[in-house]
């Protein structure tokens, strides 16, 4: 029997969608979750003289599905970014040469990892995975999470490789800052947001595996905030009666990089709607619940503005 601790997830970004690459990056996840094989087995039933209802079973349409929840790793996590927006722009900041800030935008074609999943005995590369949204958890005394669901096109066994994780730390809480209408709120006990990019595997005759992928239904940005009840906090009641959009913006500031830049991760929603606001009567502190969706802003030609800063170049 082997330990549970030593299991690992490595990877690496394709150069086709579906050609599986060695894997030569590892990262650490949390004690739950991963990627799953499901066969959708199907039964045949048939009337045939006999008591017994199944006659025989086929493998239906072939699923690699799964999600891992990480800390959110100030590089790394870039791929798995790239791959649920589509696109990136590196661009050095003002004064830096080391230093990149990667802003990802959304295209219908997403770049896919090759995925190598090692669990005792069974080592599986997963290949041609696209992460299909994700989840950012902040909450006080706690480090940020990062929760990429993940969509893949074939399986196969492997032996699995010497981990290379990141040593970049991760953010926690206490670097998070959340803006709303683009100024700091400090009241927020926890942060929660969600994308989805809409993205599901195409099935055709002649394989149970997926064939394709493609966007079905477009993109949403949703989120959720607790917030300390004060007369700052209460004006997110009355955006909520009166339907007034704003701004809500994410920051983790890691530390120092460059020469003036820090590790840094903004996940910007420039035109938000709250779709809820309640109170609840409580002998404890009064705290504010928030839900938002976000809503396509013509001014940025966005939904949502992910940057994330680093030393990395690219995400090749």
């Amino acid at each position: 029997m082997s330990a549970g601790i030593q299991s690992v997830i490595s990877f690496k970004k394709e150069t086709t969608w579906g050609t599986a690459v060695v894997p030569d990056k590892s990262i650490a996840v949390r004690p739950s979750g991963g990627i799953s094989i499901k066969n959708n087995m199907q039964m045949i039933p048939a009337i045939k003289g006999q008591l017994q209802k199944d006659h025989e079973a086929i493998k239906g349409n072939v699923a690699y599905e799964g999600e891992f929840t990480m800390d959110a790793f100030a590089d790394y996590m870039g791929y798995f970014l790239l791959s649920a927006f589509g696109t990136d722009t590196p661009a050095n900041p003002g004064g830096e040469t080391l230093v990149y800030n990667h802003v990802f935008s959304e295209a219908a074609a997403k770049p896919s990892l090759t995925i190598e999943q090692a669990i005792a005995d069974n080592v599986r590369r997963f290949a041609g995975c696209i992460v299909s949204g994700f989840k950012l958890t902040g909450k006080t005394g706690e480090m940020l999470e990062f929760t990429p669901s993940i969509s893949g096109k074939t399986q196969a066994t492997a032996t699995a490789i010497t981990p290379a994780f990141t040593t970049v730390p991760a953010f926690n809480h206490a670097q998070l800052a959340v803006k709303i209408g683009g100024s700091t709120i400090g009241e927020v006990e926890s942060f929660e947001l969600e994308y989805k990019n809409g993205l599901e595997m195409i099935y055709a005759l002649g394989s149970n595996e997926p064939s394709y992928n493609a966007i079905n239904g477009g993109s949403e940005v949703t989120g959720k905030m607790d917030l300390y009840l004060d007369s700052t906090s209460a004006t997110r009641i009355a955006n909520y009666i009166n339907n007034t959009r704003e701004s809500v913006e994410l920051i983790a500031t890691g530390g120092s990089i460059g020469n003036a830049s820090n590790y840094k991760l903004s996940m910007l929603v420039a035109k938000a709607v709250y779709t809820s606001a309640e109170t609840t009567i409580t002998d404890g502190h009064n705290l504010l619940s928030v839900e938002f969706t976000g809503i396509y802003d013509t001014a940025t030609s966005k939904l949502i503005t992910p940057t994330l800063t680093n030393l990395l170049a690219t995400y090749s």
